[in-house]
């Protein structure tokens, strides 16, 4: 049974900026953080879409000088940390700010946990193994779903096995996390859509996990109706206020999920991305309705209140409507966003199925999964998304 509120709790979130016109407010974050030269870890994509001469400018306007690495691709590599790190040391850095969507967020947490505890990325897999202090970071997201700002999670491909491993640890949450909404305007349709439902397999996860808490759970709704109420209309129609919505909406369900982890969506996304290099909220989107439908007997006692977070009233007595209802409107609403739906659109191929269900039985998000589930569910769900 789903965890319905411990009279424990821990919540954990770094210092947290957020508004329109911000990211100018860089440098003066890093010199906060006693910074003197800036290890600014981005890609092509953001610097094309001109952010990093914005973050450049700021660190220019308090005087810091700063490194620029963008070898950072979709789903960062092992061998883009390694390197990135090597960077960090040559150039005598001392803050890293990581500027992007969830890669290059993540390539700046990996890079931070090599210069300082050394080894490669891959020796780090699994939950703190972290020894040593990280040097100063400030992470600024340019998408609306990744959460990798406030969160305590890296995740990184492991180029060798062609895998994804996930990297847990309260040091990999950044000193400061600083959101400026404007970022979304030049974020392409297609990843309006997909870092959207990404938030949104984060909060609903959030939600249902066995370690939520009333404080994960008040995030996870907020983040639910932001999005029930704006991703529609921000993917179809780009209105300010509603890419500002999302921007919200990711910074709730990252701090739901740093705290109370996530299930089995991500445990079957993170093989899946790491064979295919697949987009990650492509893959959330596609799971999410089926994890739903096989977690829902397990956490009727949630159903109403997530139901409200999605607009609608229903009855505590009537859990069953609830169930209905909340299956119907994220549907509803992955197809009014023109989410991808089967697992075969993203290139996945069905002889591949039993080994991810395999490989997710190992994944650390399967701990909180609401419902317990072992390779022959997993492999059911997989047939199911295909």
């Amino acid at each position: 049974m789903v965890n319905t509120g411990s009279t424990h709790c821990k919540f954990e979130v770094p210092e947290i900026i957020f508004g329109r016109r911000l990211l100018n407010q860089v440098g003066s974050c890093a010199r906060r953080m006693g910074g003197k030269k800036v290890f600014l870890v981005s890609d092509q994509g953001v610097f094309e879409a001109g952010w990093v001469d914005v973050v450049m400018r700021s660190l220019q306007d308090e005087g810091l000088a700063f490194v620029f690495y963008d070898q950072v691709t979709p789903n960062p590599k092992d061998f883009e940390i390694d390197q990135g790190a090597k960077e960090y040391i040559r150039h005598g850095a001392d803050v890293i700010v990581g500027l992007g969507g969830g890669s290059a967020m993540d390539a700046a947490k990996g890079i931070a946990i090599l210069v300082s505890n050394g080894g490669s990325i891959k020796d780090y897999e699994g939950s703190d193994k972290i020894h040593r202090p990280l040097p100063p970071l400030v992470l600024c997201p340019t998408t609306c779903g990744t959460g990798s700002d406030v969160s305590q999670f890296v995740v990184v491909n492991d180029t060798e096995k062609h895998c994804k491993i996930t990297i847990m640890s309260r040091c990999v949450a950044p000193d400061i996390s600083l959101t400026d909404p404007d970022t979304l305007e030049t974020l392409p349709d297609e990843y309006v859509c997909t870092t959207a439902t990404d938030a949104l397999s984060h909060a609903v996860e959030a939600f249902f996990s066995v370690a939520s808490s009333s404080l994960t759970d008040v995030n996870a709704l907020k983040a639910i109706r932001l999005l029930s109420k704006s991703y529609v209309r921000a993917v179809r129609e780009r209105r300010p206020e509603d890419l500002e919505n999302l921007s919200r909406a990711s910074l709730h369900a990252g701090m739901a999920f740093s705290n109370s982890l996530l299930g089995i969506v991500h445990a079957l996304a993170h093989p899946i991305g790491g064979l295919y290099n697949a987009n990650h909220g492509s893959v959330n989107a596609v799971l999410l309705p089926e994890v739903l439908r096989f977690d829902i007997p397990v956490v009727t006692e949630k159903l109403p209140e997530l139901a409200w977070a999605l607009g609608h009233h229903v009855d505590e007595d009537s859990r069953g409507g609830a169930a209905e209802i909340t299956q119907e409107t994220i549907e509803s609403l992955l197809d009014a966003g023109c989410a991808p739906r089967t697992l075969r659109s993203l290139g996945v191929r069905r002889e591949d199925l039993p080994d991810l269900a395999e490989k997710a039985t190992r994944d650390i998000c399967i701990l909180t999964s609401p419902r317990e589930a072992d390779a022959d569910d997993l492999l059911k769900i997989l047939e199911k998304a295909f």
